[in-house]
């Protein structure tokens, strides 16, 4: 978890004297693959590569793959929208990081209440908005590759022909759509109720957004497809394999 502007919020949470309690939430993001016979599977190590097979056959070799988070807001179980601060500006997430690892990129001072929705919102990196931010940025690997992207995806995929044949086929894969995703935090709360802030917890509350990054190359048939029409596609794969989750544990 980043540790400076967190604590001075903590404090600032913390120090609300007779006013309405107030609870500093964090919002994370995380990524995985697809479960195997309901486990998370292990593609890879930090830093390196990652390696699966979609659905058509294909061993795909992901060799960069990042998306960029920009905001997030909370919505009451009432209608009532807090915009939740990102002082690390945007979140450039690499799929090369550690799997099921939480980073917080968002924090915010939440009333005691009921909350039903969660609004994330991707879109294009933006180097001149990270040097803004009110903490030190995130750090991007590539940032020129990255500038004026949503999400990158880099690799090849294999595939062995009906005569015993290896097959490659490079890929590079990219948008710059704004994808907004709401996620429903309806059902989160251990009894099946909405996310809910009491205002006296002894824990920091969490929520964790996942991206499920295998996922994002199902039905893509390597033999044969449009790169145009597969990017065009990204906004709608991105947004079907977002989930939220109550905490910061993946397993």
């Amino acid at each position: 978890m980043r540790q400076s502007l967190f604590w001075v919020l903590l404090a600032t949470s913390l120090a609300t004297g007779c006013d309405e309690p107030s609870v500093l939430t964090v919002i994370n993001g995380a990524h995985h693959g697809e479960r195997v016979d309901g486990v998370l599977p292990n593609y890879g190590d930090p830093d390196k590569a990652r390696v699966f097979t979609n659905d058509k056959g294909w061993t795909i070799t992901l060799s960069e793959g990042v998306v960029v988070t920009t905001a997030a807001a909370l919505e009451t179980c009432t209608g009532e929208r807090i915009e939740v601060g990102t002082p690390f500006g945007p979140y450039p997430e690499s799929f090369s990081e550690m799997d099921q690892n939480a980073t917080d990129f968002g924090h915010v001072d939440l009333a005691a209440d009921t909350y039903c929705q969660l609004s994330l919102t991707y879109g294009a990196y933006s180097a001149s908005a990270a040097g803004m931010a009110e903490d030190t940025p995130f750090p991007v690997g590539n940032a020129a590759n990255l500038e004026g992207r949503t999400l990158l995806l880099v690799g090849y995929a294999e595939k062995t022909d009906g005569a015993g044949v290896s097959v490659l086929q490079n890929f590079l894969f990219e948008t710059s759509e704004t994808v907004q995703v709401d996620l429903d935090l309806g059902k989160l709360a251990s009894n099946g109720g909405p996310f809910k802030v009491t205002g006296d917890e002894n824990a920091t509350p969490n929520l964790t957004v996942l991206k499920t990054y295998d996922a994002l190359f199902k039905g893509i048939d390597f033999a044969d497809f449009d790169p145009v029409e597969i990017n065009r596609s990204l906004g709608a794969r991105l947004s079907d394999n977002t989930r939220v989750i109550a905490g910061n544990s993946i397993y």
